[in-house]
């Protein structure tokens, strides 16, 4: 599972805010917080994703990453396209409509 602070760091990472090793600015990492943050409720809002903030799954990390770094891009003077947004969507709808192990998968006949 990752933690909403470590997809944030990411997000700094991704926005090259923070080169490797560097100990992000605790401004900038509640700016990023907060994107990470509004991606997840974005998702939520229509129950596509069942977890919560604190434990993503590591499945879905890069796709928070990317879409959190486009809404977080224009503070920090970055300019990302919404082909960012709709790679993370589609990753995130790819990633929801895999039955988890154990649940039953149902079959449809024609």
């Amino acid at each position: 599972m990752t933690t909403q602070a470590e997809l944030a760091t990411r997000v700094l990472r991704k926005l090259k805010v923070l080169g490797t090793g560097q100990t992000a600015d605790a401004d900038d990492l509640l700016i990023a917080e907060e994107k990470v943050s509004a991606v997840h409720a974005s998702l939520k809002k229509d129950e596509r994703v069942r977890w919560t903030l604190q434990g993503i799954p590591e499945a879905a990390a890069e796709p928070y990453v990317f879409m959190a770094s486009f809404l977080a891009a224009p503070e920090f003077g970055a300019g990302l396209t919404t082909d960012v947004w709709d790679w993370g969507e589609r990753e995130i709808s790819s990633l929801v409509s895999v039955p988890r192990s154990g649940e039953p998968v149902c079959a449809e006949y024609f």
